[in-house]
């Protein structure tokens, strides 16, 4: 619970970015496919900045609740990919 906890505050302040995100993919595709993808490459790279020293020293609270940098970005592409999936399911129900 502790290791969901630490994820899910890291994950808050990231929620506007990835909402964002969810949009501008709905307004090109509302395609389910494109959306994981899209979250796919945007965690990719984030992982790609976790390998920087300077960013992760920036954002390295995560390790204190012994959170792994695989860890991290698994749960956060399968919440992500959780809210996103809500979203478009909610916009093609009113569309």
């Amino acid at each position: 619970m502790k290791l969901l906890k630490g994820i899910l505050a890291y994950y808050k302040p990231l929620f506007l970015w990835s909402f964002s995100i969810n949009i501008i993919v709905l307004i090109v595709s509302q395609s389910f496919l494109l959306t994981i993808l899209t979250k796919l490459f945007v965690v990719i790279l984030f992982g790609l900045l976790l390998n920087d020293f300077s960013v992760r020293k920036r954002i390295g609270f995560y390790k204190m609740v012994g959170v792994s940098n695989l860890k991290l970005l698994s749960f956060l592409f399968l919440i992500d990919c959780l809210v996103a999936s809500i979203f478009i399911f909610i916009i093609k129900g009113f569309v």
